[in-house]
């Protein structure tokens, strides 16, 4: 049997789905197998690694995937389930090749067939009334829009507002909880929202765990973070993968944090970068603080423990530990560890010199005297 003989594409179609589950768009025959390993039992799943080892090639090239009308709903476990022994058997019986098998529940059909493309039965397919297929940008924008609106529609029946619903994209497999507020322009993908929250305009979450009653102010970009309950982020403020940001904590405008942990009720209130860091409780970082991380060629932790005050523009050379209730004066550049209940002050002594302008610059002083 020839490599091509073996390329199996897989086409699915559906209709009249009544249960909610995220739709799989633009699949390819490997990301069906790889379902497959995960829905089925471990004898299937070997089964199908025996095959794939036996010389079977999936098709990876082209996408065969439809996306269906407003009023389309995803299929139920029961069907994907049903799906994946179809491929199975299909993979292991290569007689159902050119055919189109069909699967029926109560309330739900599901298409499949597989190739080399059988043209009867694609034009079948692809001549469905409520079905396209994704060939280039602008089938995508179409299927990305229907998908907003079932998504938007099912959080808003679970009581989520949305301030502009046809302005804010949240990925099917994000979550939102009752009495959080969506405002217009955000982007919520893979990612999970308590209660009682406010995600603000323009604010793109990618990948976060945000707990109750938690506030994301405007133009926000947040990525792998985890925010715990009550806490305010922002407007401007980034976070990159692997920050915890702890209660009670206050995260303000053009902050940029990454890899650290923020402990309860710290404030970093404005353009401060805080990276592999550790903070603790109660600590105030002054506006301007960088933690000096990057020494040229490994990243090095800053630990600051709890009740520390960071002053204005100080700047923290990392490795570095700055232990309980100590204070940093504004403008220090601190590198060495500095003990608890101290003052650490880094600076050259401030120097006045009298009528220094009057000297320098007689004319400007003489004409505005």
């Amino acid at each position: 049997m020839q490599e091509k003989d073996n390329e199996i594409s897989f086409y699915l179609h559906i209709k009249d789905s009544g249960r909610s589950f995220p739709p799989l768009i633009g699949m390819t025959t490997e990301q069906i197998a790889k379902i497959t390993l995960e829905r089925l039992k471990p004898v299937l799943a070997e089964k199908l690694k025996e095959l794939r080892q036996s010389g079977i090639h999936f098709q990876k090239r082209e996408l065969h995937f439809f996306i269906f009308q407003d009023t389309f709903l995803p299929p139920s476990d029961e069907v994907l389930n049903i799906l994946a022994k179809i491929s199975i058997t299909a993979f292991q019986l290569f007689s159902l090749k050119n055919q189109e098998v069909i699967v029926s529940t109560t309330d739900e059909s599901v298409s499949v067939s597989f190739s080399p493309e059988n043209p009867k039965s694609m034009q079948k397919l692809f001549s469905s009334s409520d079905a396209f297929r994704m060939r280039n940008p602008k089938d995508w924008a179409r299927a990305l829009n229907i998908l907003q609106k079932i998504k938007n529609k099912e959080l808003m029946e679970k009581g989520v507002f949305f301030i502009s619903p046809d302005e804010s994209f949240i990925s099917l497999d994000s979550d939102i909880d009752e009495g959080t507020i969506i405002h217009k322009d955000v982007f919520i993908i893979s990612s999970k929202i308590g209660r009682d929250s406010e995600i603000g305009q323009g604010v793109f979450l990618f990948g976060c765990k945000i707990h109750d009653r938690v506030k994301i102010l405007p133009y926000s970009y947040l990525e792998g973070a985890e925010i715990d309950e009550d806490v305010s982020v922002g407007p401007f403020a980034r976070m990159r993968p692997k920050v915890i940001v702890r209660k009670n904590s206050k995260i303000g405008n053009f902050a940029e944090i990454k890899n650290s942990e923020i402990g309860e009720g710290t404030k970093i209130q404005h353009f401060s970068y805080i990276g592999d860091a550790v903070i603790g409780k109660n600590v105030n970082i002054g506006a301007g603080t960088v933690t000096c991380n990057w020494d040229g060629r490994a990243k090095n932790r800053t630990e600051i423990e709890d009740g520390v005050f960071v002053g204005s523009g100080a700047m923290l050379v990392a490795p570095l530990k700055i232990e309980k209730f100590a204070y940093i004066g504004a403008g220090s550049t601190i590198t060495k560890n500095v003990p608890p209940y101290s003052l650490s002050v880094e600076r050259s002594e401030q120097k006045i010199i009298p009528d220094w302008t009057k000297r320098k610059f007689p004319d400007l002083v003489s004409e505005n005297d």
